[in-house]
């Protein structure tokens, strides 16, 4: 059987106030799978670079997709997978979910394309529940369908297509540092104020209508997040001077990717991207913290088969 390559992008988790709930596939970053038949079982043959991820199938959040795909279609044959790493574990852009959703994608069309792409979110995330810590789909669903989605529910499914913004203009920087999602996850306040949830739900809701009505300006009025940032951001060094800095720049906005160390800004005008990136990243340096960044915008598409010539491109920078 001939192989197969599939392309999943980076997510933004949460989406500031959308904790666990909203998410956003990012263009221009992911993962590729390349997979093919084979008469039984699950094998990892490769994983470049080479980094410290488990090439046991068991282990790895894409081979425990295949596993849970493979199940659903009634175990009609076995697959193996090379796994190839755009996104850094450990970032806050959601790469074990893109690994798990290029493996699930990968073996639904090795076998007949016979599961929807949406039903492919419950093997995805039931992998990356292995190494995360928690069961939720605002990675695993953006990285299969594109866009932003919302969660209501995992089990059973309800997850929602929201709609985009044409004018987003995304700043990612990523502090060269790793915070895994299981460790960041325990750091959480097990309570919060009424007012504090009052004020995130609102702001959930109008990010919710701000990508349905295709309205950037109801967006960037909305990304504040009083519950989660300010815990986390205690984890990222540089974080307040950066968030500064990039406001000062021009940035509409600017909070937490997912688990983080990543930390992403808003604009709608291409002038300023560069400098509310140049602003961000001189304000980690400053901190004594190295950074990768980006700018770029949303991914409409989501996991997709693409040519053996297709080059695999990362948009991020190095700043030391």
């Amino acid at each position: 059987m001939n192989w197969i390559s599939v392309f999943a992008p980076a997510t933004i988790g949460n989406i500031g106030p959308g904790f666990d709930v909203l998410g956003m596939a990012v263009r221009g970053i992911g993962d590729i799978v390349d997979a093919r038949r084979i008469p039984r079982g699950v094998k990892i043959s490769a994983i470049s670079p080479r980094i410290k991820l488990p090439r046991d199938p068991a282990k790895n959040t894409a081979g425990i997709a295949a596993v849970h795909v493979l199940e659903l279609l009634g175990w009609p044959g076995g697959v193996e997978l090379k796994i190839r790493k755009g996104i850094p574990s450990g970032s806050g852009l959601g790469s074990s979910a893109a690994s798990a959703a290029a493996a699930a994608f990968a073996v639904n069309r090795l076998y007949g394309s016979k599961l929807t792409t949406k039903q492919l979110i419950v093997p995805a995330t039931r992998a990356e529940a292995v190494v995360s810590g928690g069961f939720f789909a605002d990675n695993t669903a953006p990285a299969l369908l594109g866009g932003v989605t919302l969660t209501r529910c995992c089990m059973p499914l309800d997850i929602v297509e929201i709609g985009s913004i044409g004018k987003l203009i995304l700043v990612l920087v990523t502090p060269r540092v790793t915070i895994l999602t299981r460790h960041a996850r325990k750091i959480l306040p097990a309570k919060v104020p009424l007012r504090s949830f009052v004020s995130n739900m609102a702001n959930a809701a109008l990010i919710t209508a701000a990508f349905a009505k295709d309205d950037y300006a109801l967006f960037a009025r909305s990304l504040h997040d009083v519950i989660i940032e300010p815990v986390r951001s205690k984890l990222i060094k540089g974080f307040d001077r950066a968030k500064q800095s990039a406001l000062a720049a021009g940035a509409d906005g600017m909070t937490i990717s997912g688990a983080g160390p990543t930390v992403f800004a808003i604009t709608d005008n291409p002038g300023k991207a560069e400098a509310i990136r140049d602003h961000m990243t001189m304000a980690f340096s400053a901190a004594g913290v190295a950074t990768h960044s980006c700018v770029t915008s949303m991914d409409p598409r989501g996991a997709r088969v693409i040519s053996s010539h297709d080059v695999h491109t990362r948009c991020f920078s190095i700043v030391r």
